[in-house]
């Protein structure tokens, strides 16, 4: 672990003093006492060095019960939709974060759902990987610090709250404009590093933002969105990003951990982590279990679902196996998470894998008059994750036109009538057939066609 500094105060020319060391917003200022001011600058640093040992010397195998690798059913005990916070998806990912022996509080003993504690801990272990950050009632409450606050403000930062949720879809998370209201709340209060409320954050130029999946040290590939920006921007680079992140954080932290990262790319080209969403039990704000809201509600919801169950499969053999018929009577979420859970297999895992290696992926996909919605539903999911570089659809002449129609604007999709890639005589044979075998002939058929390394059949 990497040696904590101490602060040394040294007078400057023109009667000012300079802190040694001390974190970003007491550079270059002048106090009043700098003695007193270095002192209370250590005791910040002391308890961040507490909480530094603290994460290291955690020993996360107490109490552990013993986990079960099978599949196992889907229920609504009376304790997995209790303090659930959410859409019903988050009962589904306490089930398998459970069934997986994962400590649903065990991050938040370090309070990292805490914006501010993600920034200390963060830029601990990975310097400049987020925005610079401040703490807003430490500043405000030391000398001149309201002026130095309005200083900060006019140089590019913004007041956001420590604790909150769904801030960017709101466009709520810039709380400036009631700077003076937040002031007379916390003028003379007392704030710790675990519950500061309000932090001051360098404001970014972002030309992209993503959402990011992780569980333990894996980025989970098929689960990266794009919040803002171009489509066509590639996930590759800010998957790599936070993968060197999980590398260099604590196993302590990452493992156990289901987290949801907001990733900003600035107009320089600058990947940044904008906050680390964890899934548990959170202590105070929102009290109760949460997740990503990607898994809470359809259309994606669904589908993160049975995607997340597959990958839980592959890697630790656990999985659902069937849902009780009260989930699937009260709605249509669970209707279609086992819709999608008959669709996922192996190779689909594997194939995004694949991809990562530069190996362009290509998706083939059966569609007319009797195939199930869903799957124009997981189509738009998969472009909006990037999972393959062309999809081509196979359809009959029939729905040929609609889905010219329907997918007219889509570059990434090729549409091919099941007809033309049969003989007269062998269609006629085809179409007798049942609609899964017809599909599955004509699917492979055109894999045989593309001749691509990297190709799979929905």
């Amino acid at each position: 672990m990497t040696n904590f500094k101490s602060f040394i105060v040294c007078k400057l020319i023109y009667g000012q003093y300079y802190i040694e060391n001390a974190p970003y917003w007491f550079k270059y200022t002048t106090v009043s006492n700098p003695i007193k001011t270095a002192f209370s600058i250590q005791r910040l640093m002391n308890n961040l060095k507490k909480l530094i040992l603290d994460i290291e010397n955690f020993d996360s195998s107490k109490k552990k019960r013993d986990s079960v690798q099978k599949p196992f059913k889907l229920s609504p005990h009376n304790w997995i939709v209790r303090n659930l916070v959410g859409g019903i998806g988050t009962l589904f990912v306490r089930s398998i974060l459970y069934e997986a022996n994962i400590n649903e509080h065990h991050v938040f003993r370090w309070r990292l759902e805490n914006k501010y504690m993600q920034y200390l801990v963060l830029n601990y272990y990975i310097p400049g990987s987020m925005p610079k950050t401040i703490s807003f009632t430490k500043l405000l409450n030391c000398a001149n610090g309201i002026q130095k606050i309005r200083l900060l403000l006019g140089k590019g930062f913004f007041l956001k709250a420590t604790l909150s949720e769904r801030t960017g879809t709101t466009n709520t998370f810039d709380r400036t404009a009631e700077f003076e209201q937040i002031i007379r709340l916390s003028l003379n209060k007392h704030f710790t590093n675990q519950n500061e409320k309000w932090i001051l954050q360098k404001r970014l130029n972002l030309k992209t933002e993503f959402r990011i999946h992780t569980f333990n040290n894996d980025v989970i590939y098929g689960m990266t969105f794009k919040i803002i920006g171009l489509i066509t921007q590639d996930n590759c680079n800010a998957e790599r990003f936070v993968k060197n992140i999980l590398d260099k954080m604590p196993c302590t932290i990452v493992q156990e951990s289901l987290i949801a990262w907001d990733i900003g790319l600035t107009d320089d080209d600058q990947y940044y982590v904008i906050e680390s969403n964890f899934t548990g039990f959170h202590p105070e704000f929102n009290y109760g279990f949460q997740t990503s809201g990607y898994f809470q509600s359809s259309p994606s919801g669904p589908i993160m679902c049975a995607w997340f169950n597959m990958y839980m499969k592959n890697k630790y053999g656990i999985s659902v196996s069937y849902v009780d018929r009260s989930l699937l009577i009260i709605g249509s979420f669970f209707n279609d998470f086992v819709f999608y859970l008959s669709v996922f297999r192996h190779e689909h895992f594997k194939a995004i894998r694949d991809k990562i290696k530069n190996i362009p992926l290509n998706a083939i996909i059966y569609l007319n008059q009797e195939s199930n919605s869903l799957l124009n539903t997981l189509i738009a999911y998969f472009q909006r994750t990037k999972y393959a570089e062309t999809y081509y659809i196979v359809t009959n002449e029939e729905s040929f036109p609609r889905l010219v129609n329907l997918y007219k604007d889509h570059l990434d999709i090729k549409i091919l009538v099941e007809t033309t890639l049969f003989t007269t005589d062998q269609y006629q044979l085809i179409k007798q057939l049942s609609y899964e075998r017809r599909s599955q002939i004509s699917c492979r058929h055109v894999q045989r066609m593309l001749n691509k390394s990297n190709c799979v059949i929905i």
